[in-house]
């Protein structure tokens, strides 16, 4: 597995410094693009994406949280690592989910944790969710899957932009997914890293960065579900 890293910072040395950190963490693990100009990061992003990023929040003519809505128009879960020289920023940042909040200097004490939980969170990524429908063969991952819903026969499964279909048993489905899914309710498991609030009888999940679903949870499975939900984003956090 290589992780696809974009860097962006007008400072060089900073970024030579973030550069060979993440080389002596592991040389083998990281194909890293370096960006000086965050317009030439954003205009790349229509064309090209990244497993992880690590944006400075100050630039002279745009703000690093620019650059994250930008990439969440397009990808709501990619670890997104902020550094920056003031905690002004920190409450602005949440606005666009990100992973982590660096204050500069960033050094191995410092960034290093938060390459490990990066890590954990996109090795969920390895394993894909594969499936056939009308004699289409479909490959997603499962960090693209907000959620299943089973309608009869059918499997509806719910991506931030589309809904495909498939025939699964509940039980089969469920041997399929990995561990971020809990099931809610019959007809509805749920990828724990959407979830944004947990009530009695609803999830409320992000389908993006502007818009959420309510699924709903049944009586049946609130308990267990709600400790199982809380326990995996202790686990991802």
């Amino acid at each position: 597995m290589v992780i696809k890293v974009a860097i962006c910072d007008d400072v060089p040395v900073i970024i030579k410094d973030i550069e060979n950190l993440l080389l002596e963490y592991d040389s083998s693990l990281f194909e890293i693009d370096i960006f000086y100009n965050p317009f030439r990061l954003i205009e790349l992003l229509k064309s090209n994406t990244y497993d992880l990023f690590i944006l400075n929040i100050e630039f002279p003519n745009l703000s690093g949280i620019e650059i994250a809505k930008t990439i969440r128009k397009n990808n709501y879960t990619c670890p997104i690592i902020f550094i920056s020289s003031f905690k002004e920023y920190m409450e602005q940042v949440f606005k666009v989910n990100p992973f982590d909040y660096i204050l500069k200097p960033v050094t191995k004490n410092k960034l290093y944790p938060a390459l490990n939980r990066a890590i954990k969170y996109l090795d969920f990524d390895i394993s894909k969710f594969m499936f056939t429908f009308n004699k289409v063969f479909y490959s997603l991952s499962f960090n693209e899957i907000i959620y299943f819903e089973k309608n009869k026969r059918r499997v509806l499964i719910h991506t931030p932009t589309d809904i495909y279909i498939t025939l699964l048993q509940t039980r089969a489905l469920l041997s399929k997914v990995n561990d971020n899914f809990v099931q809610v309710h019959t007809s509805f498991i749920v990828n724990v890293k959407y979830v944004k609030k947990i009530s009695n009888n609803t999830i409320i999940a992000n389908l993006n960065d502007k818009q959420i679903v309510e699924i709903p949870i049944s009586r049946k499975f609130i308990d267990s579900a709600r400790k199982q939900i809380l326990m995996k984003l202790r686990d991802l956090i």
